[in-house]
C-alpha cells in the first residue's frame, strides 16, 4: 500500500474528502519527520516507536573484488513495533 491508497482508504473510512484527509496525512508526517531530524523519540500508541539510532562505522567486504572498505558512521531511523502490534500480526499466523 503506498501514501495515496492509505489516503483513499482514510478518506472512504472517516467519510472526509481526500483533499482534506491528504492535508491531514502530509502534516502528520511533516511533524513526525521533524521530531525525528530533531533526534526526538516518536512513539505512537499499538503502532510503534520510532527513533534516530547512529550506526558505527564498519568494514565491509566487496562480494566481487573482495577488497575491504571502511563504511563511514550514518544515522539511520529505527522502527520497533508495539507489543499490540505485534499481537495482531502474531495472530494472523493461526487464522
Amino acid at each position: 500500500m503506498n501514501s495515496s491508497e492509505l489516503i483513499t482508504l482514510l478518506a472512504q473510512r472517516l467519510q472526509l474528502p481526500k483533499a482534506e484527509v491528504g492535508k491531514r496525512f502530509d502534516e502528520t508526517t511533516a511533524v513526525i519527520t521533524a521530531e525525528l531530524v530533531k533526534e526526538n523519540i516518536v512513539s505512537i500508541m499499538n503502532f510503534g516507536t520510532l527513533e534516530v539510532k547512529k550506526r558505527q562505522e564498519r568494514i565491509s567486504i566487496h562480494p566481487n573484488s573482495g577488497k575491504k572498505l571502511l563504511v563511514p558512521p550514518k544515522l539511520i531511523v529505527r522502527y520497533k513495533a508495539s507489543a499490540s502490534f505485534n499481537k495482531k500480526i502474531k495472530d494472523l499466523e493461526h487464522e
